[in-house]
């Protein structure tokens, strides 16, 4: 999908949805990460609304995904990045964390995220676009990955 991507503010309701495509998205360690740290799924989505900024994404007429930032000091901290089962597969979440990077560059001096050690496949996809390992959380199963902006 070549179509530009255009990012707005998540309402309340798109919020919803987000928190729904996550749960569906991530359900393999989304629920137990939540256990370890003795969050209910309440207490999860009050976070996601207390937070940082969730964004929809649009290409053309399309949702085609969401993402959760935060902005912790000089890092910009990508706590969820979820593109629409529909549109997986094209790029678009690389395109996603191309357009943070060249919009926080000089102003934050990395992209961090955390990357779930079950998940392969989006580690390999971080690693293509630049990030590194910077600690190991074993305890919930993470990675914290960055990518440097400077």
């Amino acid at each position: 999908m070549d179509a530009e991507l255009v990012c707005i503010p998540a309402r309340d309701e798109q919020i919803d949805e987000f928190l729904e495509l996550l749960r569906l998205d991530a359900q393999d360690y989304l629920i137990p990460t939540m256990e370890v740290m003795g969050w209910s799924w309440a207490e999860f989505a009050q976070r996601v609304r207390g937070v940082g900024r969730v964004f929809c994404v649009y290409a053309g007429e399309h949702k085609v995904g969401c993402y959760w930032i935060e902005e912790r000091e000089r890092i910009l901290h990508l706590h969820g990045i979820v593109v629409a089962r529909a549109f997986q597969g094209q790029g678009i979440g690389s395109r996603i964390i191309r357009r943070l990077a060249e919009e926080y560059r000089g102003r934050m001096d990395a992209i961090e995220l955390g990357v779930h050690q079950s998940n392969s496949r989006a580690r390999a996809l971080y690693e293509r676009l630049g990030f590194h390992a910077v600690r190991d959380l074993p305890e919930v199963g993470f990675t914290i990955m960055q990518l440097p902006l400077v």
